[in-house]
């Protein structure tokens, strides 16, 4: 009990800090790869992707060291998965009243995300407190690469609305910054 509480709290820690350095990546390394992984603008969506993807990646190296060290934990990526959907969707039903309202504000934004992160995380050790669900855990490790697959796939083509449009830079998506 107490190592689930632990993992949650690492967990929260590493995505919260992970945000920022996956913010980036693109910018930093701009190429197919990192752009399947990081935001490629500052457009909403690709906020969400951020999202997701720091959670994934994050919750799959912390599973890589509980697998090392041989501590088992019941239904991670169930609770992975869950925890990381209803992080963005609190996220999201939070700030965007308040960003339309308000507009961009740094501090709000990061407050907005501690706060749905903890409450994500805290789901995530409930769903780890429960028994061993194979098969739904099996199909949660299936939905992960998916989701990541078509959160990629709307990098490439994304939605002409305002949540895929990047007001700073006033395009849509990677394709209109690799052919102007």
């Amino acid at each position: 009990m107490k190592k689930l509480k632990i993992i949650a709290i690492i967990n929260t820690i590493a995505i919260f800090f992970g945000m920022f350095l996956f913010h980036f990546g693109y910018t930093l390394m701009p190429n197919f790869l990192t752009a399947s992984l990081f935001p490629v603008n500052e457009s909403l969506y690709e906020h969400l992707k951020l999202i997701y993807v720091t959670q994934i990646l994050i919750g799959f190296i912390i599973y890589f060291v509980l697998f090392i060290k041989k501590i088992k934990v019941n239904n991670y990526f169930l609770g992975l998965l869950i925890s990381t959907l209803l992080n963005i969707g609190l996220f999201f039903l939070i700030f965007i009243p308040l960003y339309n309202r308000f507009g961009e504000n740094l501090i709000m934004t990061m407050g907005i995300f501690l706060i749905t992160l903890i409450i994500s995380q805290y789901i995530f050790y409930l769903i780890m407190k429960k028994d061993e669900l194979d098969i739904i855990n099996f199909i949660a490790i299936i939905i992960i690469p998916f989701l990541w697959v078509i959160l990629f796939y709307f990098t490439l083509n994304p939605m002409h609305n305002d949540f895929f449009f990047d007001t700073k830079e006033e395009k849509y998506g990677i394709n209109e910054y690799l052919n102007p």
